[in-house]
């Protein structure tokens, strides 16, 4: 089984479904939705913990079984009566995932074995039509017969499975690739990945709700409400980006508790399959030593950076107050001036269309290749201007020449006679020209050094 990120919003994912079915799981609370979704994928891709309501939003990812591709979504815990709250919010969720689904998989508990709640929800996907296999969790020996029991949702023959373990695994989902409707065209691919980061409640789901057009985060004032990192198409003017919203991400001496710590874990872990990080910046609190650990820890992992400052519309004296951002930025981590930013609000969606051509322009820089004439003209130009010193012992390192080996982030490699002979300063005086000199601004470069023959 392999996984690889999509995801889509409603409206918005009518092209990717001719192409790639969506395929929901949905249930009550604690069944072992989560489970079985990270056990498709081979990872621990959602937040699984013993307390129920732990998944919240929708988790989403594209899963691959018998040569048959499928996006795979994960909801929190359904239930069909709530009218208010978290609940309410977690039910539209589910709701959402069901209209957009090809195939339901409706995940019941034999433990627990079929309740009211049950009943309710497997009379929902009657009403609605929608194609679902009922699958029964939790059964640890084959021929169980409380599976019996839930014939009488009405949805065709239950399927035994434990999550857990496996057992049952391969047989549901050479049911659900038979479900499936026949391929379509090809997917397309989006231009890149954008990784959504930053302190809890800076306003990351408001971001992506609002270029989204729909409701596709829950949204609340309470700090940490997004548990998982959750990916979505975004269809723009310019080309289709995915959004990875993540969890806020807190010092982990802040961590509340396990959930929220294996939620941050992979927060992180976003980063390294992003090609940029758009880094939420609460405008009214400025850029302060958290959003200067996460550009950092962004940097590391290889992501181009944006910094979006957000509730741009509580600002006063707008022009005055971004010069005066900026110069504290730039006096207080003077290795961070020069990350691109921009001022929004997602609340007003103010300067919302200006993201869209910003994030891809950090993708092709991300993405960007120099020729290798252009690179050796540039380092003949820096060393006439600046040689590399020589050792101690008056050995000078020669550098025949530089090219790019590696691009997402760029990578250059510089071949020289004697490596242990060209000292750190120098390096980074190579680093800084090089970034200068071909305009990369907020992407980490990699500058290797090898040994030429």
């Amino acid at each position: 089984m392999t996984a690889s990120a999509a995801t889509g919003a409603p409206g918005r994912v009518a092209a990717a479904r001719m192409s790639t079915p969506v395929v929901a799981i949905i249930g009550r609370p604690n069944v072992g939705k989560s489970t079985f979704f990270n056990r498709v994928l081979g990872e621990r891709r959602a937040v699984v913990h013993d307390r129920p309501g732990i998944t919240r939003d929708r988790n989403t990812a594209r899963a691959e079984w018998a040569g048959r591709a499928f996006v795979l979504v994960d909801t929190g815990g359904f239930l069909p009566a709530a009218l208010e709250g978290r609940d309410a919010e977690v039910r539209r969720q589910a709701e959402i995932a069901i209209e957009l689904a090809d195939l339901v998989l409706f995940m019941v508990d034999a433990k627990s074995g079929l309740t009211d709640l049950d009943l309710a929800i497997g009379q929902s996907l009657r009403k609605r039509g929608v194609p679902a296999l009922v699958v029964v969790n939790k059964v640890d020996r084959a021929g169980d017969p409380v599976v019996h029991e839930f014939h009488r949702l009405g949805l065709g023959a239950p399927i035994p499975v434990a999550a857990e373990s496996g057992t049952g695994s391969g047989d549901l989902l050479d049911q659900l690739v038979a479900r499936l409707p026949p391929p379509g065209a090809a997917e397309r691919e989006p231009l890149g990945r954008v990784a959504i980061i930053g302190r809890p409640n800076v306003g990351k789901s408001s971001i992506v709700n609002a270029l989204l057009g729909e409701p596709r985060m829950i949204v609340e004032p309470a700090a940490g409400t997004t548990m998982d990192a959750v990916d979505a198409r975004w269809k723009t003017e310019v080309g289709e980006l995915t959004l990875v919203d993540t969890a806020g991400i807190r010092r982990q001496a802040q961590y509340q508790d396990q959930p929220e710590f294996y939620a941050t874990v992979r927060a992180l872990h976003a980063l390294e399959r992003a090609d940029v990080a758009g880094l939420v910046v609460d405008a009214t609190a400025g850029f302060q030593r958290q959003e200067a650990r996460l550009a950092q820890e962004a940097l590391d992992a290889g992501c181009s950076v944006l910094l979006v400052y957000n509730k741009w519309d509580l600002i006063a004296d707008r022009e005055r107050a971004w010069k005066a951002l900026t110069a504290e930025r730039a006096s207080r981590y003077p290795t961070l001036a020069d990350l691109p930013a921009t001022p929004i609000s997602a609340t007003a969606r103010l300067h919302l269309g200006k993201l869209a051509p910003l994030l891809l322009k950090r993708v092709e820089e991300h993405r960007r290749r120099i020729p290798t004439p252009r690179l050796n003209e540039w380092l003949r130009q820096v060393q006439r201007r600046r040689a590399a010193p020589s050792t101690r012992l008056g050995r000078a390192p020669h550098i025949y020449y530089i090219t790019q080996t590696c691009v997402g982030p760029p990578e250059f490699t510089l071949f020289v006679n004697a490596p242990s002979r060209l000292n750190d300063n120098y390096r980074r005086f190579l680093w800084r020209e090089l970034a200068a000199r071909f305009d990369f601004h907020g992407t980490p470069l990699r500058l290797r050094v090898r040994k030429s023959e």
